[in-house]
């Protein structure tokens, strides 16, 4: 029996609150927190603590015969991929906090679902959400149709903290977005797919040394992966740098898929 839901989906880091409520399709739209209906005092009770600056409003249809609906099909199927459109549309530590049923909606299928806020103090996207990230989100999907796991990838490698993990998801985006089934020459395509989308050539240099650093990790060359550390290029701020390409890559690959 089909079902309708409605769910809020507070969101962390953003740079400031919407303007005003802005639809991303016929069933969410992103909106500034409702002060006056205490939305934030309702996040509270399912342990969602933070300060949030926008609100997803999610009018969930679904199969209530389905042992998978709500949840975890609300995540599987819309949940991860507005994460991931959020986390590729700027640089910052920003996304999806938690879901919760909205206020008076009868619902029994338990509390919070997940929580992944951050620090206060991390640094925030750097864009604005309005009409240019609806038009953005609209481009997204169908990206996101082609290469989910491009997408998905990323969005779990950006709460990563070891340089090592993150270079090993970065080259599955990479192989995910550019190189064809059963191909073993993965990082010509990969290279060749950056010169088609115009990177310049110290961006495609970058990817290629971090190709070259995950295939010391993958063999398990440990005197190699000391060699490349211990020199001038593989630091922090590169990995840092390296990494925020990756997420240029995936916003070109939006706008040409």
């Amino acid at each position: 029996m089909k079902k309708k839901q409605k769910f809020l989906v507070p969101i962390y880091g953003l740079k400031k609150s919407p303007k005003q409520s802005i639809k991303l399709d016929k069933s969410i739209l992103i909106r500034p927190v409702d002060i006056f209906a205490e939305e934030q005092k309702h996040f509270e009770k399912f342990g969602l603590k933070g300060s949030y600056d926008g609100v997803l409003e999610v009018n969930y249809e679904y199969d209530s015969d389905n042992p998978s609906e709500p949840f975890p099909g609300l995540f599987i199927n819309l949940i991860n991929k507005i994460d991931a459109s959020l986390v590729v549309y700027g640089d910052g530590v920003v996304g999806v906090a938690g879901v919760v049923p909205a206020p008076n909606e009868e619902f029994s299928g338990g509390g919070i679902l997940s929580s992944s806020t951050k620090p206060q103090y991390e640094e925030k996207l750097d864009k604005e959400i309005d009409e240019n990230f609806a038009a953005y989100y609209k481009r997204f999907v169908k990206a996101y149709d082609m290469r989910p796991v491009a997408f998905d990838v990323y969005r779990r490698s950006c709460d990563r903290f070891a340089n090592n993990d993150r270079t090993i998801d970065s080259c599955i985006i990479l192989e995910s977005l550019f190189v064809p089934p059963s191909e073993r020459s993965k990082k010509s395509f990969i290279l060749y797919g950056l010169n088609i989308l115009k990177f310049s050539t110290d961006e495609i240099k970058a990817i290629d040394d971090l190709i070259e650093y995950r295939n010391a990790i993958i063999h398990a060359d440990r005197k190699k992966q000391l060699k490349l550390l211990s020199g001038s290029k593989y630091t922090h701020k590169w990995f840092e740098d390296t990494f925020k390409i990756i997420r240029r890559i995936l916003y070109k690959y939006i706008e040409s898929p």
